[in-house]
């Protein structure tokens, strides 16, 4: 497996690297990380100048980061000019890379929020699983995996993905369906997919959660204000369904402002 990690060499990025080095020693995974910028000048001739400053003191801070690295992990580091999200697909499509892990907000100032605002573009337009890490999360406060479920025609595909990424961790997963209403056909839907998926992983631990909620976000939200050791997971599947997750700006900010690890599948 090849873990991509964007940075802006912020405390943030630095926290994200350290949750994807964790997760790499689980899946005997390669690093690389990726530095993208975006360089502005009034004149054509400060451009080499620029560009070369840039480069330069990104590459001795990437050299260093790696340096630090005492856990046996290959990592490796690439930097690209050009807008973060465009940078990063570009970078994966090119290089066969298998996930995307990157912190949810960036730093501000002179390194500039690069993180932060880009989750949700990366989220919505990747082709690659993506693990967004929020600032004060870390991989070994995960102790189960909360696979939020649509309960309309789940991609069996998605589900085996999600199993292949995560069941190194060997951690419970809970399989939670926020509903508005009662509504009896997603309740035998439910059912079915309890006995799908305790037959096909009969080594894992499922719970299975239902709770009440305006719409998906706030329920989501209320559940992992009282269960915040959890990584999210979210399945995409088609566009109606990321349209309903991201259709609003609250729902974006829901994306990469979670307080636990978000992983969507893809």
């Amino acid at each position: 497996m090849k873990i991509l990690v964007p940075t802006d060499l912020s405390d943030n990025a630095r926290n994200a690297l350290e949750f994807a080095k964790s997760y790499a020693k689980q899946q005997d995974a390669s690093i690389t990380l990726l530095f993208a910028y975006y360089a502005v000048y009034d004149f054509a001739a400060q451009a080499a100048e620029i560009i070369s400053a840039i480069e330069q003191d990104a590459k001795a801070a990437l050299k260093k980061e790696i340096a630090a690295n005492t856990d046996g992990i290959d990592i490796d580091y690439k930097i690209v000019q050009g807008t973060i999200s465009t940078a990063i697909n570009a970078t994966v499509l090119a290089g066969d890379y298998d996930m995307i892990i990157m912190g949810t907000q960036g730093a501000s100032g002179i390194k500039k929020t690069l993180i932060g605002s880009n989750t949700a573009t990366v989220i919505k337009e990747g082709e690659v699983p993506v693990i967004a890490v929020p600032a004060k999360s870390n991989f070994h406060g995960v102790e189960s995996i909360t696979v939020a479920v649509a309960l309309n025609n789940e991609d069996e595909n998605r589900i085996r993905k999600l199993m292949q990424l995560t069941e190194t961790l060997n951690l419970p997963y809970v399989l939670l369906h926020v509903e508005q209403d009662y509504d009896f056909n997603k309740e035998i839907y439910f059912k079915g997919m309890k006995q799908f998926v305790s037959e096909a992983y009969p080594d894992c631990t499922f719970d299975f959660v239902k709770v009440q909620g305006k719409d998906f976000e706030a329920g989501t939200k209320t559940y992992l204000d009282d269960h915040p050791n959890t990584m999210l997971v979210m399945l995409s599947k088609d566009r109606t369904f990321f349209e309903f997750l991201y259709n609003k700006s609250q729902s974006v900010a829901f994306a990469y402002h979670t307080h636990v690890p978000l992983l969507v599948v893809k």
